[in-house]
């Protein structure tokens, strides 16, 4: 990815998420496809780590109907009470975040919102074993989900949240839009569940 392209994907969630305090994590084993993590602290207005990929969008998926774009950055977000400033939890959620992230550039596939992603993990105690890919509806400013890169480059910006069996098996059963509406429910005294978590809790 261009450093200038990389310092407008900055800016932007700068913007949104009204902090200008991101840390870059780089890939340890580095790939055709080089994706840095950015983490934006919790804040009192959005009190929550913040994980955002970068280098995603330098492949462009197939073209498919009913999509938002053709290339994507995701984030992920992750309780406050989490401590992410521990080296070995901040991998976890970085791994998640980039396994999901890369699926369609290994895949040579196209993923956009309403989509999952299931994998098979090599530690049988790992809980999550799927994602759903959401709109990052917690921000309230719809402009977070589009991010101009350049006059024929606009990415599109989707959230991922991690899900384990018994998510997995409600997902399938109420479909993709249902299982939205259980994330980020419309009405104001329904919980919302849009956390990423590594053991499912009763913040969820």
């Amino acid at each position: 990815m261009k450093t200038r392209e990389m310092k407008k994907i900055t800016n932007h969630f700068d913007r949104y998420f009204e902090q200008s305090d991101c840390m870059v994590l780089h890939p340890i084993i580095e790939t055709d496809l080089h994706v840095d993590i950015l983490l934006y602290k919790p804040t009192d207005k959005f009190p929550f780590w913040k994980l955002v990929t970068m280098g995603v969008s330098d492949y462009k998926m197939p073209n498919i109907r009913n999509t938002f774009g053709r290339f994507n950055e995701f984030v992920m977000f992750v309780d406050q009470d989490v401590d992410l400033n521990n080296k070995e939890t901040l991998v976890w959620y970085a791994d998640k975040l980039g396994l999901v992230a890369t699926y369609a550039y290994h895949n040579k596939t196209h993923v956009t919102f309403g989509h999952s992603i299931e994998w098979k993990n090599e530690d049988s105690n790992d809980e999550m074993i799927a994602a759903f890919i959401e709109l990052p509806q917690i921000i309230e400013n719809i402009g977070v989900l589009r991010c101009k890169l350049g006059i024929f480059k606009t990415v599109v910006c989707l959230q991922v949240v991690l899900l384990n069996q018994n998510d997995l098996d409600k997902l399938m059963d109420m479909g993709p839009q249902a299982f939205g509406d259980y994330l980020y429910p419309e009405e104001d005294d329904k919980k919302q569940h849009f956390l990423s978590e590594k053991h499912r809790s009763e913040k969820f």
